[in-house]
């Protein structure tokens, strides 16, 4: 049997004023993001409701990055 190479499930929740903005750039420069990161944009990492985070986690996340 074949053994893959883990590819972790990370979900971002990036700030639209801080985080995300700065991903967009990243990606208009052609700058190269993790396919493994999937990203979620939200107005404001402070209003991130904790219930939100153990979903994610429960749900099959191996990471959580929360970043404003």
């Amino acid at each position: 049997m074949e053994e893959r190479e883990f590819q972790p499930r990370i979900v971002g929740f990036l700030c639209n004023w801080c985080t995300y903005a700065a991903a967009d750039m990243a990606g208009a420069s052609k700058k190269e993001i993790s396919a493994s990161l999937n990203v979620v944009r939200v107005m404001c990492s402070s209003r991130i409701d904790h219930n939100l985070l153990l979903t994610t986690y429960f749900n099959g996340a191996d990471g959580i990055l929360v970043a404003g």
